[in-house]
């Protein structure tokens, strides 16, 4: 890798320095939020039409994405009531250790944006409604996966999909 400071500037944080410091701060229920709304996202894309027009889940891709999200959220709930069994401050602490490999995936995931995807496209609007996320804090970003894989022919996430374009035009005035 080379170094690259053509557009450094040292007292602006780094675009990773931005994504870690948003999913430090989130609790365990974000944590676990943000893993249940790309579950949830993923199911919604993976719907099929029937010949009628209603969608119907995909059984097939769904036990693959409930696979993959599954064993996270189960990991979160124990390492929560294990924490809640303990109640003290140690336990909190062990529960904040716990969650650092939760929040390194989400962390991943999130950066993930900031990367051309496998075609070349270079994700821009995708960056836009992040470059959001990253500067205001009360904006939740636990719903990110649901607005990231909405899209205009699922009835259930059209509003995802809204808040994702009026999202988009934000970052792009900024």
């Amino acid at each position: 890798m080379s170094l690259y400071g053509r557009f450094f500037k040292p007292q602006e944080k780094s675009t990773l320095r931005k994504v870690i410091d948003r999913v430090e701060a989130l609790s365990p229920m974000d944590c676990r939020a943000y893993i249940q709304s790309s579950w949830d996202a993923m199911n919604e894309l993976y719907k099929v039409k029937n010949d009628d027009g209603t969608f119907e889940y995909n059984k097939e891709a769904n036990e693959r994405h409930r696979e993959e999200h599954y064993p996270l959220i189960e990991y979160i709930d124990a390492c929560i009531e294990h924490a809640n069994n303990r109640a003290s401050t140690e336990a909190d602490i062990d529960l904040h250790n716990h969650m650092k490999c939760i929040k390194d995936i989400i962390i991943a995931d999130i950066y993930d944006v900031y990367t051309p995807d496998g075609y070349g496209d270079m994700q821009y609007d995708h960056q836009d409604v992040m470059n959001i996320f990253l500067q205001d804090r009360k904006k939740n970003i636990t719903m990110w996966p649901m607005m990231q894989w909405a899209g205009e022919w699922n009835p259930k996430v059209k509003e995802y999909r809204k808040l994702y374009e009026k999202y988009k035009v934000m970052g792009q005035e900024l």
